[in-house]
């Protein structure tokens, strides 16, 4: 493997490639670590009042909490688009195969799982 994930083995990555991709994992790392201290004072009181509605603090912490998903959601989106980017025209309609069939395989398990369960063993 080349250290850049499951999704890019096999994509015959140039070293450069490798390298600009390694960068940028790295540095998504590091803001990532750099947010989660910066949030890391109040996650015990916040959780306290995510499990009581009842807590004057429920509304906003539930609010802050769906910021904060949906700041790594967009995170997580930017980091793909980036190491999409540093893809040859080749290498991405190849991954985008990859993940066509992948995406088929994950349909048929599904599918096949929604008949009755299988007798128990004895």
């Amino acid at each position: 493997m080349d250290g850049t994930g499951m999704a890019f083995r096999g994509l015959n990555l140039t070293p450069e490639q490798q390298l600009k991709m390694r960068t940028i994992v790295m540095t998504a790392k590091l803001q990532m670590m750099q947010q989660a201290g910066a949030h890391k004072p109040g996650v015990a009181g916040d959780m306290a009042a995510l499990l009581n509605p009842g807590d004057p603090n429920y509304k906003a912490t539930v609010e802050a909490a769906k910021r904060r998903a949906a700041d790594r959601i967009q995170h997580m989106s930017d980091l793909k688009l980036q190491l999409y980017n540093v893809l040859t025209p080749e290498q991405k309609s190849e991954l985008t195969k990859r993940i066509s069939e992948w995406k088929t395989r994950m349909a048929q398990r599904t599918d096949g799982s929604k008949g009755p369960p299988a007798p128990a063993a004895r």
